[in-house]
């Protein structure tokens, strides 16, 4: 029986290697960026401390056992028996060491032709409809088959998506290069039928991919062209509305949630000079006109973007380096009720990814409103990569709690009720936004170097998550299924 054991020992230095060594993924990790599993240290360290245990035991063993017993097989038989029942306790083991973990399920296919990119995301109810620069296509979320796809119009570029999906019907609109995004469709994202085009005026001279040119809520989609505000029945296309903004004023973005739309205007004079950025909501059945607001800026705008629309927060930035860059609330009355300044003494609001390496006409956001609470990415002072992530009060801008991460944080994503789901340092969290508790999640260990920087997390089913790549031509594939 002490043979047995010995061989038992060096079952378990044989597991705890295989087990150990096969875990690191891409044979490379703890460098900042690919974090190894937990337990990896101490398996391996178990695992050249039973090598030399267990084969010092046997050659004792073994030794002792042809003194009284001559032959080789016995040994043999009794070394073979203890090593195979050592896999089983070596695997538990291990994987209470380690810890629960994600592995590759599934990929989607390269993107081609080469020179396309994703530009923006809607997800459904067991699918996900990624659409790029020429076109679109819905994935299964179960194995990642195509559902459809349809192509973009000869030439024509997605260039604005509507944030939301409503009563299954999104709105996408389509370029040319140096041409006005101005070609709108309404789209069943269940089949992929296109249910109506319309072509508008200007589309506001956007000819690459812009976040908030269209909207759809109420039964309406909302369009912006050049110099007014347009409403179409949403399954029909039909002409519904049109609001002219005024002389010199012209639309940056629009939001559409609960019968309200909120467009940011801006007014010039004489064609150049800066005269005001306001505010304009507008009732989204009728488009009549309900109240403008004065938005806190004296010069042209840099970044405007919507970062809730119920309650509506907007991330303001102008020309002016000494002017307005800071996340502003408003009540249902749109006055304000608040603000974030974005750089701050010790730390840098990240809510986007840098220009040109996220989705351009959906992008996809490093923040998140929970009732009065922002929560989003940040850096410290002077660097680039967020390694935290921090909660704001809207109504008087101070800071709640800092969740450190344990690595760069990749990607953040809204979950029911007061919980977000955190990608950072290669694992996948669950926040609180009342009280910045961070529960540390399971580790991706296959498929992580295929994740973005600027990728999408899309919950899934069985403890599964989706992530979903602005660029799929090879260098990371367009959905990666990871799962326990």
């Amino acid at each position: 029986m002490l043979l047995v054991a010995a061989g038992l020992v060096v079952g378990l230095a044989v597991s705890f290697h295989w087990f150990g060594w096969s875990s690191i993924p891409g044979n490379e990790c703890g460098d900042g960026f690919t974090p190894c599993p937990e337990g990896t240290v101490p398996t391996l360290l178990l695992a050249f401390l039973c090598s030399f245990a267990g084969v010092a035991l046997v050659i004792w063993r073994v030794a002792e056992l042809i003194k009284v017993r001559p032959g080789k097989a016995l040994p043999v038989v009794l070394v073979v028996t203890g090593m195979l029942l050592a896999l089983w306790p070596g695997w538990l083991a291990y994987a209470w060491m380690r810890g629960p973990v994600l592995d590759r399920a599934w990929e989607a296919p390269v993107d081609r032709p080469g020179n396309v990119r994703g530009v923006g995301n809607w997800t459904l109810d067991g699918a996900v409809v990624r659409a790029r620069t020429d076109g679109l296509t819905s994935y299964d979320l179960a194995d990642g088959h195509e559902r459809w796809n349809v192509d973009a119009p000869t030439r024509g570029s997605a260039c604005a998506m509507s944030d939301t999906v409503v009563d299954g019907i999104g709105v996408i609109a389509f370029g040319r290069e140096d041409q006005p995004c101005d070609r709108v469709w309404g789209l069943d994202t269940g089949s992929g039928r296109k249910l109506w085009e319309r072509k508008i005026t200007g589309g506001a001279g956007f000819g690459p991919a812009t976040d908030g040119r269209v909207a759809a809520d109420s039964g309406v989609a909302v369009a912006l062209e050049d110099a007014a505000v347009r409403g179409f029945v949403l399954r029909t296309g039909v002409p519904r509305w049109k609001l002219p903004l005024g002389e010199g004023c012209s639309p940056v973005v629009a939001s559409a949630s609960a019968g309200r739309t909120r467009v940011v205007v801006q007014c010039l004079s004489g064609g150049s000079a800066f005269r005001s950025l306001q505010l304009v909501s507008l009732d989204t059945s009728t488009g009549t006109h309900v109240r403008r607001t004065a938005l806190p800026v004296e010069s042209r705008w840099e970044a405007v973007m919507v970062l809730s629309a119920r309650p509506f927060v907007l991330w303001l930035k102008e020309k002016d380096d000494r002017g307005t860059d800071a996340v502003l609330a408003f009540d249902d009355q749109d006055r304000p009720r608040g603000s974030v300044e974005v750089s701050r003494g010790d730390e840098d609001l990240r809510m986007t990814v840098d220009a040109g390496q996220g989705f351009g006409a959906r992008p996809v956001l490093r923040a998140a409103v929970v009732g009065d609470v922002l929560v989003t990415a940040v850096t410290k002072p002077g660097e680039a990569v967020p390694d935290a992530v921090s909660g704001y009060e809207l109504g008087g801008g101070r800071r709640l709690w800092q969740a450190g991460a344990g690595g760069q944080v990749t990607a953040l994503t809204r979950l029911p009720g007061n919980r977000l789901a955190v990608l950072e340092g290669g694992r996948i969290g669950s926040l609180d936004a009342r009280t910045g508790h961070l529960t540390e999640g399971p580790l991706i260990r296959e498929g992580l170097d295929d994740v973005a920087e600027a990728a999408q997390l899309v919950p899934g089913r069985n403890g599964g998550w989706l992530l979903v790549n602005p660029d799929g031509t090879g260098v990371t594939p367009p959905l990666l299924r990871v799962g326990p």
